[in-house]
């Protein structure tokens, strides 16, 4: 290769490389923006995370105006880097034999669209223009030191039929958790197939022989003096009596830590190990102690409530702390809650009970399995969109009672008697 186009290549490559370091400035002046922008409107909450969502409200503020200065810097060095990329892909697409030719001019055309995807993104949600602002949701998340600018679609309907639904002759959606109150109305709206045909089809399961659903009827409601109290010592007492052997299911980490922390030490001296997701391993770990030791109480959130496959006697009982509605002050819920009427009963009762669904079908995974639901939210009961809740459910056991009796009902069904 001729001396001159080597200078050339190297002149191009450290122009790309000195665009990244002034990128990197760039970020630090945009997220140093952002950081002070979040501790003016939204409070601390220590370790846990803060979410402010982003509308014309925000963006018309005057302290927004730094913030999309500090964007608008960084979008055009990513340009500049996107162009000085394309240079050198140009510059080196006539030397085809070089040692991973291909591989290298991939590479660089990867670096190009990831460039300009990444600037696209970042304006379209400092601006809420570029890309349909009024179809997204937009919000700044803080969790620790990490700093994220999150988008999502406000209605996932019309993106899921104009790229796949429109593209197919015939598709079939099947899941247990499809369904809610009996009927496929409320998917059926967000997927936007209100035209679909549809099949409600009972589980092969016998639920009536294999599940009971126990529901307390005297502790307190979430959010009432003495409930935190309550539904640990009854997770205590429960788990005792049945060694283990326990999943149960939270909506919070906070909830869950604090729960973690009786409960463990309650349990310590009757032999029974207590782990807690985020507390005491990443989920995959703590299903394989599960799995491996029937002396188990898992206490999980998020993930726990789908995809946990945990059949015969290792887990056989799964109380749900409390019905799994979303957080009032998520932008995602908020943003989608005013497509609604009537947002509670049309979207955040639907939302939950499919969550409630998903949760309930951890425990019984085959037809041999025999398990207790435990429901320590009274709610179910207590206030009308509880039918729905309950309707939901495949026909089980159900029985509901003073929650000293919930260990020795739990107990007595487990046995068979």
């Amino acid at each position: 290769m001729p001396k001159s186009r080597q200078r050339e290549l190297l002149g191009l490559a450290q122009g790309v490389v000195e665009g990244v370091e002034r990128t990197r400035g760039r970020v630090v002046e945009l997220l140093d923006a952002v950081l002070h922008f979040m501790s003016q409107n939204v409070e601390d909450r220590g370790e846990y995370e803060r979410r402010m969502r982003i509308t014309g409200v925000e963006r018309r503020d005057p302290a927004w105006r730094r913030i999309a200065l500090a964007a608008e810097d960084l979008c055009l060095s990513l340009g500049e880097i996107g162009a000085g990329l394309d240079r050198l892909h140009t510059a080196l697409e006539p030397l085809d034999d070089l040692l991973e030719y291909e591989s290298l001019m991939l590479e660089i055309s990867s670096a190009v669209q990831h460039a300009a995807e990444l600037s696209g993104r970042i304006e379209s949600i400092v601006s809420g223009q570029e890309g349909g602002g009024d179809e997204k949701v937009c919000w700044l998340s803080l969790k620790g030191d990490v700093l994220t600018l999150c988008a999502a679609p406000l209605h996932v309907g019309p993106i899921l039929r104009d790229s796949l639904f429109s593209q197919k002759e015939c598709v079939v959606l099947t899941s247990a958790t499809l369904s809610t109150g009996g009927n496929f109305e409320y998917i059926k709206g967000r997927l936007s197939l209100e035209d679909a045909g549809e099949l409600l089809l009972g589980s092969s399961f016998d639920y009536k022989r294999a599940a009971l659903v126990y529901i307390p009827d005297d502790i307190p409601e979430p959010g009432q003096r003495g409930y935190q109290q309550a539904v640990s010592q009854a997770l205590i007492d429960l788990c005792r009596v049945n060694g283990g052997r326990t999943l149960a299911l939270f909506t919070s980490y906070a909830s869950l830590r604090a729960t973690h922390e009786v409960v463990q030490t309650a349990l310590q001296d009757d032999d029974i190990l207590v782990l807690g997701q985020g507390v005491d391993g990443s989920p995959r770990q703590l299903l394989q102690v599960l799995k491996s030791n029937p002396r188990v109480v898992l206490l999980g959130t998020a993930s726990f409530w789908e995809g946990v496959d945990v059949a015969g006697g290792a887990l056989s009982v799964l109380a749900i702390m409390r019905l799994p509605f979303n957080v009032p002050s998520d932008p995602i819920f908020i943003a989608r809650s005013g497509l609604f009427d009537s947002p509670f009963d049309e979207y955040a009762v639907p939302q939950a009970v499919l969550r409630f669904k998903q949760g309930f079908g951890r425990l019984i995974r085959t037809r041999n399995d025999r398990g207790a639901i435990v429901v320590l939210d009274r709610r179910i009961k207590s206030k009308s969109y509880g039918a729905v809740f309950l309707k939901s459910l495949p026909p089980c056991e159900f029985r509901s009672g003073p929650v000293r009796q919930l260990p020795d009902e739990v107990s007595q069904w487990l046995s068979g008697d």
